[in-house]
């Protein structure tokens, strides 16, 4: 691991605590936790980034316009909040094909990355940030951190901590694409 994912990991749960109480997001559903989506007028356009596949050849893409919304995940497999919620982002990503959901491994060993998604069972298309184009694009300052992008290519909602697939349900629904 890199120094800096030394410190990372060092600050991270710090940081999405921090983010967590001073917006009210990132808290489970159950904690009490709000959906926070931004009126469509109001949303600024997503910025284009590509990252390498974690499995096979090629790039993910994400922040263009798309035919359907995009739940973007940013998790490592150090992370142990990333570990707690990646079940309930498969369970989503399963139950609502018409999102489009992917993930990005942040600051993470793509051998552990892969043995992690393996191990959780994920199906959805995962890459790695590996220049920091994501985290850096997306100001994301902790982990784990979701990201969720209308049709338009445009940030509805960024959801500092663990994100529960009913949180992720709710968020979807509030962007009000009939998706």
């Amino acid at each position: 691991m890199t120094s800096r994912g030394i410190i990372a990991l060092m600050i991270a749960p710090a940081a999405v605590a921090a983010a967590a109480l001073a917006t009210g997001c990132g808290s489970s559903s159950a904690g009490g936790g709000s959906a926070q989506v931004t009126p469509a007028a109001d949303r600024p356009a997503a910025i284009p980034v590509s990252v390498p596949r974690l499995e096979g050849p090629g790039e993910i893409t994400i922040g263009r316009p798309g035919a359907r919304p995009t739940v973007v995940n940013l998790w490592a497999s150090w992370c142990g909040p990333c570990k707690e919620e990646m079940p309930a982002v498969q369970r989503f990503a399963t139950a609502n094909p018409a999102v489009r959901v992917v993930g990005v491994a942040i600051d993470d060993a793509p051998d552990a990355a892969r043995e992690f998604a393996r191990e959780v069972g994920v199906r959805f298309p995962l890459g790695v940030d590996s220049d920091d184009g994501v985290s850096n694009g997306y100001g994301a300052t902790g982990l784990p951190t979701t990201l969720l992008l209308d049709r338009q290519g445009r940030l509805a909602s960024t959801w500092a901590g663990p994100v529960t697939e009913a949180d992720l349900t709710t968020l979807v629904g509030a962007l009000g694409e009939g998706s």
